[in-house]
């Protein structure tokens, strides 16, 4: 049963990014993120509530003064209080008739900014007020209801809340976002490299020439890129040796045989002679196999192909000749394929179809990004426990069909090899038709 663990971390992994560059990305945005989150929790419940509550309570009770002084004071004294008020407080105070049309103080505010002050200010006096905004001015109209008038106080929004603290969150918000573009570039010239080395190493799958590949970036990625051209050299010398072996072996091998078969035509007509002369047949067949195989492995360039013109080539090849070739569904798209070497490849795959079948059906189409090349037929088809041997190189199958009848094995085996140099996958499934189907995925 899986862990808890393994279960948490499963789930996790479902909401982090995939890419080299998000994850890299997400290691540097989330310390970033924690500290600033820190740092504004820090600074708004530590320092600016302090400050602002300083703020509140230093101006709610000047303007508790200011109210207490003006209720007692005569005319003279009122206008001597509005001096001092404006010298000393930088509060502006007049005085405005007490109207009955004048709106109700509930001595509050609708500015979430003054709650604050409003709060202080309902503790220190008890007269009806109002606080609001001046519009179009940073400053702060404040309204008291006295016995006989309304007093009219006006001061900077400063007295109630600090411009550098709006400063201060620009200023982390600013160089938060210009760090991120920094790292975002740096970021980018660090991963070029690597998705350099892979789209190459995926060439290099394929069988495509990657070109004049110099590594680049850190010296880890550098050092993967001399490794991978090491590599590269080493299996294009070890594949050369091993084709250039093979046909020549092969091709050493067809004179003696040419002799023989000489040979044996000259020979009178007698049982052993026709026996013989079979057993050459089938060593030729063998030799031509192997130079097919060698065949597929040299130096060829892919071209783009119509994938339903090769497909109505391929299958008017043998309608020419008669035989039971269709297509039943075809594509549009164009693909980058080694054009010898997929037609060697249909060609191998369509010849075992007819030799063990009647008939022969063709279809290609898209799916998930993939190019699906599927043949059926309707002969015995091959047993579930012997398609792996199948497809392995001079394995020859016993069964009711044998794919390799009268030749070295190597039929399967090179539909797989040339697939495999274009970096796809073959499949060998049940057919609907009653035989083998063998399915060829190749990438777009």
């Amino acid at each position: 049963m899986e862990s808890k663990e393994n279960i948490n971390n499963h789930w996790l992994k479902r909401f982090l990014p995939t890419s080299l560059f998000g994850r890299a990305f997400l290691i540097l945005i989330l310390p970033m993120l924690l500290m600033q989150t820190v740092a504004i929790y820090v600074f708004y419940i530590e320092h600016w509530e302090n400050v602002e509550r300083h703020f509140s309570t230093s101006l709610a009770a000047d303007v508790g003064f200011i109210v207490t002084e003006m209720q007692n004071a005569d005319d003279k004294q009122k206008h001597d209080i509005e001096k001092l008020a404006l010298q000393y407080m930088q509060i502006e105070v007049t005085r405005e008739p007490n109207d009955s049309q004048i709106a109700h103080f509930p001595s509050t505010t609708d500015d979430s900014e003054f709650m604050q002050f409003a709060a202080h200010l309902r503790d220190t006096i008890d007269e009806p007020f109002m606080v609001r905004h001046s519009p179009g001015e940073s400053k702060v109209i404040l309204r008291i209801k006295l016995k006989d008038s309304v007093l009219r106080l006006k001061f900077s929004i400063k007295r109630i809340a600090s411009v550098s603290a709006v400063i201060f969150i620009y200023w982390m918000v600013g160089s938060a976002i210009l760090f991120l573009l920094i790292a975002t570039m740096f970021l980018r010239n660090q991963i070029r490299p690597i998705q350099k080395l892979a789209e190459i190493a995926e060439r290099f799958g394929r069988g495509q020439d990657s070109g004049n590949f110099r590594p680049q970036g850190a010296s880890e990625v550098r050092q993967a890129g001399r490794s991978f051209i090491a590599m590269r050299e080493r299996l294009k010398r070890m594949i050369s040796a091993r084709t250039e072996m093979l046909a020549s072996i092969s091709h050493d091998l067809r004179t003696p045989l040419t002799r023989m078969r000489l040979a044996l035509a000259m020979l009178p007509e007698q049982k052993y002679a026709k026996t013989l002369i079979a057993d050459v047949q089938d060593m030729e067949s063998m030799i031509q196999e192997y130079l097919d195989f060698a065949r597929g492995r040299k130096g060829e360039e892919p071209k783009l192909i119509k994938v339903s013109e090769l497909l109505e080539k391929i299958a008017g090849k043998y309608t020419q000749q008669g035989k039971n070739v269709k297509i039943i569904e075809s594509s549009d798209s164009v693909i980058t394929l080694f054009d010898n070497a997929i037609h060697r490849c249909l060609y191998n795959v369509i010849d075992n179809a007819l030799r063990y079948g009647s008939a022969c059906e063709l279809s290609a189409r898209e799916v998930s990004g993939h190019l699906e090349i599927i043949i059926d037929d309707n002969g015995p088809g091959i047993p579930l426990d012997k398609r792996e041997l199948a497809m392995q190189p001079f394995k020859r199958l016993d069964a009711s069909r044998n794919l390799d009848e009268g030749g070295a094995g190597l039929g399967l085996s090179i539909v797989q090899d040339i697939v495999l140099r274009h970096g796809g996958e073959v499949f060998l499934e049940d057919a609907p038709i009653g035989g083998l189907r063998v399915r060829i995925n190749l990438p777009r």
